[in-house]
């Protein structure tokens, strides 16, 4: 089995830690290792090779952390620019043995490492080698309108749905047979790419173009931006899941986090008596259930409740929390004050 990672976006929903030159993924959010990395460990042992789908402006960073994990038979793809999740599954596949099975995981989710991940993807691969194409359910644990949903009967899928307003992902909740869509799956390469020439033969044909006039370098494929840019940009969900007849649905056994907000940061950490999650140089005076981050330097809150407060060398976030994705829609006031400020990250460190 190939694991198929895809690493771009931006994270901006975690400005300023994640910037454009430096997203989540590459940040360490939970200990020793990015996302990405965690990302890498998690399956080499399932796997025994691993494909990296990134941007140029990506691809140094991701060698340097995959070269830290001395991790081997790893291959990149280097893509000039985002055609969203389809094209870049597509072409993947395409460097790979028509035979092969795959497995598709973002570079961004924090997923327990265990024996039930382990399970659930060895149940998805039984699934995939008769040729269906497996999508990963996550049980949702409160009414998220930042997700999409998969309606599903045990691993029959009845229909994908887009984020919700709140009323209606509590509908969801009610009515317990929607799943949180994990953006993973597992499928045999074969199946994927007979689906997807079904479907939108228009990201098929483009796809193989781009890849048939690639430059290879060792384990290094370059996309060419002209061949590129004339794929019709798609996610997977809209090319290819929502219209095969193949699609089955595994719930993840495990814990799953897209830590796509700091308040998802807060909720995976450990926190002390008053519930706040923050380092021992920081000062907390009568204040409860506040997430800090600071690296150089200590910051002190006094009387204050429920805040999430990011401190990094050149910018400082201070939200209420519950209110930090808020931040993508400043992303524009921002760059009026300081164009590069989402983009490259100072660190003096």
């Amino acid at each position: 089995m190939t694991n198929i990672i895809l690493c771009g976006g931006s994270g901006s929903r975690l400005w300023p830690v994640s910037r454009e030159q430096f997203p989540k993924q590459f940040c360490d959010l939970t200990g020793n290792y990015s996302l990405f990395q965690e990302t890498v460990i998690r399956n080499k042992d399932l796997c025994n090779k691993t494909v990296i789908v990134t941007n140029n402006n990506h691809f140094n960073l991701a060698k340097k952390q995959i070269e830290e994990l001395n991790i081997k038979n790893v291959e990149f793809i280097l893509e000039p620019l985002g055609r969203n999740t389809a094209p870049a599954i597509t072409i993947a596949c395409l460097s790979l043995n028509k035979e092969e099975i795959a497995l598709v995981t973002p570079s961004d989710h924090l997923i327990k490492n265990g024996k039930d991940y382990i399970d659930t993807i060895t149940e998805a691969q039984k699934l995939a080698e008769n040729d269906n194409l497996v999508t990963f359910g996550i049980k949702p644990t409160y009414p998220e309108t930042g997700f999409g949903y998969i309606e599903a009967e045990g691993e029959n899928v009845i229909s994908f749905r887009e984020k919700p307003d709140e009323k209606t992902a509590k509908e969801y909740i009610e009515a317990k047979k929607y799943f949180w869509n994990s953006g993973m799956f597992v499928f045999k390469v074969k199946t994927y790419l007979d689906e997807i020439n079904n479907h939108s033969n228009d990201i098929y044909t483009a796809s193989q173009e781009a890849f048939k006039n690639s430059e290879i370098n060792n384990n290094i494929i370059k996309i060419l931006e002209s061949y590129m840019i004339k794929i019709p940009a798609n996610s997977i969900d809209y090319a290819v899941m929502e219209k095969t007849k193949k699609i089955k649905m595994i719930t993840l056994k495990t814990d799953w986090s897209d830590l796509g907000s700091f308040e998802a940061l807060y909720n995976i950490s450990s926190y002390d008596a008053d519930g706040n999650v923050s380092t021992s140089k920081n000062v907390l005076y009568n204040s409860k259930n506040n997430l800090i981050i600071s690296k150089n330097k200590p910051v002190t809150l006094i009387d204050v409740d429920d805040l999430i407060v990011v401190d990094t060398d050149d910018a400082v976030l201070i939200s209420k929390k519950g209110s930090s994705h808020k931040i993508k829609e400043l992303i524009p006031e921002l760059e009026k004050i300081s164009p590069n400020i989402t983009k490259i990250k100072i660190d003096k460190s």
